[in-house]
C-alpha cells in the first residue's frame, strides 16, 4: 500500500508524474529540470519509474526519454544507482533525481546559449540519418541501441558496429568489426560522413571479399583446419593438417584471391624441407582459373587432403601433456591464439612446441649456438638436436 504523505508529495512536487500501475508500483510522465540556458525555459524529462519493492527503491527500474541522451554515461548511471540505494521514499528520490540531472546538465555538460536545443537537433539529425538509410532499399540490416549512440550494420554473417564521435575528423568510429584489416582499403571509418555512406561501404567490401571467403570455405570443407579453431570472416588464413608432424599455413591475398597465396610449412624440419622442395618444383603450374583446392593438391602432389586420425583416449597418470599441446607450457593455445607450430624431428619423440616457448627455452640454456637466424640446442623432451628461428 502506498504511503499517503509520499503520494501527496509526488503530486505536489511532480504533477506530471502519474501513477499508472499499483502492481508493480509504476509512475510515468515528466519531471521538470531548471535550465540555465539563455532561453530560460525549463526542460521536461520523460521518465518511467517502476518500483517492484515499494516503498523501497531496491531493484527499481528507471527509463528516461531521449532528452538526456548526452549525459547518460557511466558516472550518471552510478549516481542513479546510489540514489536508489540510499533513498527511502519515491517523492524524495524524484527531488534528488531532479537535482542530479540539473547538476549534470548545468555543470558537467554545461548548457549555455541554447545548447539544449542543439542537443535536440543532434538527436533529430541522427533520426534523419536512420530514416534516410531505411528509405533506400538494401540487403544490409540496421540495428540501433536505445540511445542511438551505437549502430550495427550487418550483411549475411558479416557485421560492423559504429559509434557516433563527438570530436575528430570522422563523425563515425568502428568499435567492433567482422571485416579483416586490409591496408589497401584503409580504416573503415575513413570518409564515413553518414550512415548511408557506411552502409554502402560495407556492402562494397563484402562484395569484394566474397571470392576470398569462397576459397576459405572450400578449404574448410576439404581440409582438416587446425587454426583458427573457430574461423570468422576476419580470418583470411588457415593452417591445415598434412601429417602428425607437419601442417601448412595459407594466407589469401584479398585483392588477388585466385593468385598463389602465402604458404608456410610448420612442424618437423625434415618434413618442412621436403615439402618446400616439392612446392618449388610445382609453383609454375599454379592456374588462377582453377579452384584453390585443385591448385593446392597440385602443389603437394595429393589426390585428397589427409584427415587427422581420431585416436582413442587412454588416461595415463604419468602423462602431463597431450600429443598436440606444447611440451613446454602444457597448453594448446596461447593468449595471442597461436597454436604449437614446431615439432621435434625425432620419430620417437615428435613433441609439439610453440615457437615462442621453444625459443625462450633454448635461449635460457647456456652453450646453445646461433647459426644464421636459428638457435640450435636439444629437445626439452628427448634431448635430440632441435633448432628454432630467432626472428
Amino acid at each position: 500500500m502506498m504511503i499517503s504523505d509520499d503520494y501527496e508529495a509526488i503530486i505536489q512536487w511532480h504533477p506530471e508524474m502519474i501513477l499508472v500501475s499499483k502492481n508493480p508500483m509504476t509512475w510515468q510522465g515528466f519531471i521538470v529540470i531548471p535550465c540555465n540556458s539563455n532561453s530560460k525555459q525549463n526542460i521536461r524529462i520523460k521518465l518511467k519509474l517502476i518500483v517492484p519493492n515499494y516503498p523501497s527503491l531496491c531493484n527499481a527500474e528507471i527509463n528516461f526519454g531521449r532528452e538526456i541522451t548526452l549525459i547518460r554515461n557511466k558516472e550518471f548511471r552510478q549516481r542513479i544507482k546510489s540514489l536508489t540505494q540510499s533513498t527511502i521514499k519515491v517523492s524524495v528520490f524524484l527531488r534528488q533525481l531532479q537535482s542530479l540531472i540539473t547538476n549534470f546538465i548545468n555543470t558537467t555538460h554545461i548548457i549555455e546559449n541554447d545548447e539544449y536545443e542543439a542537443t535536440n537537433n543532434k538527436v533529430d539529425e541522427m533520426l534523419q540519418e536512420l530514416q534516410d538509410v531505411l528509405q533506400t532499399p538494401s540487403e544490409v540490416k540496421i540495428l540501433a541501441d536505445n540511445t542511438l549512440n551505437t549502430i550495427k550494420l550487418s550483411l549475411g554473417n558479416v557485421a560492423i558496429k559504429l559509434q557516433k564521435t563527438k570530436y575528430g575528423i570522422y563523425p563515425w568510429t568502428v568499435i567492433d568489426s567482422d571485416l579483416p584489416e586490409i591496408p589497401a582499403f584503409g580504416p573503415f571509418q575513413n570518409n564515413i560522413s553518414t550512415l548511408l555512406v557506411a552502409r554502402n561501404k560495407l556492402k562494397l567490401q563484402v562484395e569484394m571479399l566474397e571470392k576470398v571467403w569462397s576459397n576459405l570455405k572450400q578449404i574448410d570443407e576439404n581440409c582438416c583446419v587446425m587454426d583458427p579453431l573457430q574461423p570468422k570472416p576476419c580470418h583470411l588464413y588457415r593452417r591445415i593438417y598434412l601429417t602428425p608432424s607437419l601442417s601448412m599455413f595459407i594466407k589469401i591475398d584479398p585483392l588477388n584471391p585466385m593468385d598463389l597465396p602465402e604458404i608456410k610449412f610448420m612442424g618437423s624440419e625434415t618434413e618442412i624441407e621436403l615439402k618446400k622442395e616439392l612446392v618449388s618444383k610445382n609453383l609454375h603450374n599454379w592456374n588462377s582459373s582453377l579452384n584453390i583446392i585443385d591448385n593446392l593438391m597440385m602443389l603437394l602432389n595429393l589426390n585428397t587432403f589427409p584427415r587427422k586420425e581420431k585416436k582413442e583416449i587412454f588416461l595415463d597418470e604419468s602423462t602431463i601433456v597431450t600429443d598436440e599441446e606444447c611440451c613446454i607450457c602444457f597448453s594448446l593455445e596461447l593468449d595471442d591464439k597461436n597454436l604449437p607450430d614446431k615439432i621435434c624431428n625425432n620419430e620417437k619423440c615428435k613433441r609439439h612446441f610453440h615457437t615462442s616457448c621453444l625459443l625462450q627455452w633454448l635461449q635460457a640454456v647456456a652453450g646453445n649456438h646461433i647459426v644464421f637466424d636459428h638457435i640450435h640446442g636439444t629437445c626439452p623432451n628427448c634431448q635430440e638436436s632441435i633448432s628454432c628461428c630467432i626472428k
